[in-house]
């Protein structure tokens, strides 16, 4: 069985502007090591990349973006004064001293986190996702298919799901009902953001280098 957090989704996935499903990111978040599954925003993506931008990590400006529509000039002179330091990447500042335009979105949407739980850790890894709550729809995956009834319960409780090494389904995770959308959360997408930044920049150096060792071998052939 495939693990049921890439093929049972949220609605973000039927939004065109949207990638592959479930891209798995490790990463560090609220202190725990997780798999998160993100879909990437390709028109943000696309848009940073143009602007020379990567994740945003700046909890407070993110909390202050949040209170700002996107795309639509705002006047607030405070704010104008306060983001004069943004580049435009961010928010743009007309020369009027009041009207302001956000442009910073949300780069992913985070559809679920897997915390693994070693053999005796269970409930440990129950009560790490369970930080969670409200973000995204949590996951362990534990080592062994028998789960211990204390670890099961409390999974059942805080609506965490569990699948085994093999991926099996063992308790099925529940969606959160009212997900967070705050500064917070937003600082969540940006670090697992970063992340698949910093993964992919390396895929794309191994690969340049297997290409560059092909072409010297080529040469030496010839």
């Amino acid at each position: 069985m495939h693990l049921p957090l890439v093929t049972s989704s949220p609605a973000p996935l039927a939004s065109p502007d949207y990638g592959e499903p479930g891209v798995p990111v490790r990463v560090m978040l609220l202190g725990v090591r997780v798999t998160a599954y993100a879909v990437i925003s390709i028109a943000e993506h696309q848009r940073r990349e143009a602007a020379g931008m990567g994740a945003v990590i700046n909890p407070a400006l993110l909390d202050q973006l949040m209170n700002l529509p996107v795309g639509m000039p705002v006047t607030d002179p405070v704010v104008w004064a306060e983001m004069a330091d943004q580049p435009r990447g961010v928010l743009e500042r007309d020369e009027d001293g009041a009207r302001i335009t956000r442009r910073l979105g949300p780069p992913l949407t985070i559809t679920d986190v897997v915390v693994d739980a070693t053999a005796g850790k269970e409930l440990r890894a129950v009560q790490d996702a369970s930080l969670f709550a409200g973000f995204t729809r949590r996951w362990i995956a534990a080592t062994s298919s028998r789960t211990p009834d204390a670890a099961m319960l409390e999974a059942k409780l805080c609506g965490v799901g569990i699948v085994d090494q093999r991926h099996g389904l063992l308790l099925p995770a529940e969606k959160p009902d009212d997900l967070t959308r705050d500064g917070w959360s937003w600082l969540l997408e940006e670090k697992t953001y970063r992340r698949w930044l910093t993964r992919r920049a390396g895929a794309g150096e191994q690969e340049s280098s297997a290409r560059a060792t092909d072409g010297a071998s080529d040469a030496g052939a010839g």
